[in-house]
This record gives structure tokens, sequence and C-alpha cells, in this order.
């Protein structure tokens, strides 16, 4: 059992093989679906897409999906060969997981940031009741 609320994933990744795999609103889509969906997360709403036109270090893609257990969502930068992603989840998920499916759509790519978070500290002190409490609801 955890003390916390859930797990706090952030990423931001460059040098991305596939570029094109960043450019569209069906492949952010697909991308964030098939994600969620290996960690064993559920879809609640979405995906949601949109493009930013303009200059190449601006222009590019994002999408977020709603889960039963919080959300994901990912910014990208097709031109600059770059994204930031952000998984948050009161369900364990693992990391190396999400880093094997980003490499499944987009080929290779560095880590330029990774965050792993605990979140939720601010809970009343008995987080192991409150938390049981919760996990039971879900």
């Amino acid at each position: 059992m955890t003390d916390t609320y859930g797990l706090h994933l952030t990423l931001r990744i460059a040098g991305i093989e596939r570029r094109s795999a960043l450019n569209g609103a069906h492949s952010v889509a697909d991308l964030l679906t098939t994600l969620v969906d290996r960690i064993g997360m559920r879809v609640l709403a979405g995906p949601l897409t949109g493009e930013e036109t303009g200059d190449p270090e601006r222009r590019g893609w994002s999408g977020v999906v709603i889960l039963y257990e919080s959300h994901a969502a990912i910014h990208t930068y097709p031109e600059l060969g770059e994204a930031f992603l952000d998984v948050f989840s009161c369900k364990d998920f693992s990391v190396a997981t999400v880093r094997e499916t980003l490499g499944d759509f987009l080929g290779d790519f560095c880590v330029v940031e990774e965050h792993v978070l605990d979140r939720g500290h601010h809970w009343d002190a008995d987080v192991r009741r409150e938390m049981s409490g919760w996990l039971a609801r879900r």
C-alpha cells in the first residue's frame, strides 16, 4: 500500500527518430490510447487533440486523455524531434512500460528530463486509512 495519492511521471524527450509519429491528431491519439492501455489504465474521456501552428519551435500537436485513474498528456514538436509527456495516476504503473511504448511509436530517442514523483503528501494524518478507502472506491 502506498502512502501517497499516486505516481506522477513527466518526461522530456529529444532526438526522436520517427518524427512523423509526432505529427497529426491520429498519431497523437493512437500513441496516448495505446500507452494508457499498456499501463493498465482506463479512458474516461478523450483523447482530445489540437494543433499549434506557426514557428517551427512552437509548431506541434498536443493530446490529453482523462483517465478513471487521472490523466495522460503529450505535447509534440515534430520539426524539433521533441516531446513532453505527463502521466499521473492514483493507480501504480510501470515507468519502464511507458518508455517501451514510446520507443515502439517513436523509435530511438533520448530522455532529456525525467521526474517521477509521489503525489498527495498533503493527505490526512491517517493516510493509510484514507488511501484504503479511496482504493476500495476505485
